[in-house]
This record gives structure tokens, sequence and C-alpha cells, in this order.
């Protein structure tokens, strides 16, 4: 249902979830929207994949159908994948929680430079 918490930020990770229909939002530590996963995309891969708590909370956008994947499930697929096939992954995923936090840097010096704004407006 729209609004229902899918998983927050320091949960360890039980699954990876495919979007079937609908979207989820993910939300950083600091409340910042850092996107919109949509039909067909997965979304919790990358804490199921290292086995670490989720960096970031995922809420339904609108009211969404996910397939749940097992976190063991997951890890074994990706495990039994072409060495190539795994690297890439690694290194898109690792590239992802990098992406993540340093939008989430640009919306907290975008934020601060908005209140600095504001407060020079109102003073003139």
């Amino acid at each position: 249902k729209k609004g229902s918490v899918i998983y927050k930020i320091n949960e360890r990770p039980q699954f990876a979830y495919y979007v079937y229909t609908g979207k989820v939002k993910i939300i950083s530590e600091s409340e910042y929207e850092l996107g919109i996963i949509t039909e067909g995309e997965l979304f919790g891969e990358i804490s199921s994949l290292f086995n670490k708590e989720h960096s970031v909370s995922a809420i339904a956008e609108e009211d969404t159908r996910l397939m749940i994947i097992e976190k063991d499930l997951f890890f074994k697929k990706v495990e039994n994948a072409d060495p190539i096939l795994k690297a890439v992954i690694r290194t898109l995923t690792l590239r992802l929680h990098d992406s993540n936090k340093k939008s989430e840097e640009i919306w907290k010096q975008l934020h601060l430079l908005s209140s600095i704004k504001k407060e020079i407006e109102d003073t003139s």
C-alpha cells in the first residue's frame, strides 16, 4: 500500500525486491529522496549481496506489488554467475552505494545554501 515501509535504514536485509507494479521511493538517512524504483527494477540487492545493514529506507510511493527474493537465493544466483558478471555486479553495486552517499551530501549542501539564501532575503 502507498506509504508502507518496505525496510528501514540499519535493518538487516532479508530479501531483495523486484517491482511488478507501482513505485518505491528510496530515502537517505537524512530523509532525502535519492530515487524512485519503478516497474521491472530491483532494489535491496546491495545489502543482500554484501550482507550489510540497509543504508537507505524504501517506502511504497504508490500501491505496489513486489516479488520478494530470498537473500540466500539471490546470493547463490550471484555466486554461481559467470566471474565477469559477478565482477560487473559487485562494481555496479559499490558505485551505486557511493553515488547514494554523494547524492545525500549534495542534498545537505543544497539545503544549507537554500537556508542561507532565505535568511539573506529575509534580512534585506
